[in-house]
């Protein structure tokens, strides 16, 4: 991933929850201080920031009010199909996987994980051609049910 690529990228972090969402982005800007970062507390800022500019990856919690993840996945995909959706949770079963993999789902990390798999998830997609529109073929392993 060369540094161009990077600086011209954009991820959306998006999570109800203040806290959880900075720490989130926190973690990405450490690990990634080139790429461009939105924040939103719900899906419906989501969809206002994908319909507004290109976004890459969005990092989305699946319990949040309103609309939750699942749908929200479904809906940012279809505002942006080049978009690649990596589903956060604290539940790590088959259900939510396989839901999370119907939506459209390029990735599943669970909470309880996310200090050890969210920045390697992050890594693969990039690495697949995530970035810049070529949203990479399939999904990661981690989706897997």
């Amino acid at each position: 991933m060369n540094i161009d690529t990077m600086q011209s990228s954009v991820a959306l972090v998006v999570d109800d929850h203040d806290a959880v969402r900075h720490a989130l982005c926190d973690r990405i800007k450490a690990s990634f201080g080139q790429l461009q970062l939105r924040e939103a507390g719900s899906v419906n800022e989501a969809l206002k920031i994908v319909d507004a500019e290109k976004v890459d990856i969005v990092l989305m919690d699946i319990h949040m009010p309103g609309m939750d993840g699942i749908d929200g996945t479904r809906r940012v995909l279809e505002h942006s199909p080049h978009t690649s959706v990596i589903v956060v949770s604290i539940f790590d079963d088959v259900s939510h996987r396989a839901a999370a993999s119907k939506a459209g789902a390029s990735a599943y990390v669970c909470k309880r994980s996310i200090h050890r798999e969210l920045i390697p998830t992050f890594e693969s997609l990039m690495n697949c051609g995530h970035l810049n529109g070529q949203r990479g073929q399939g999904q990661l392993e981690n989706l897997s049910v």
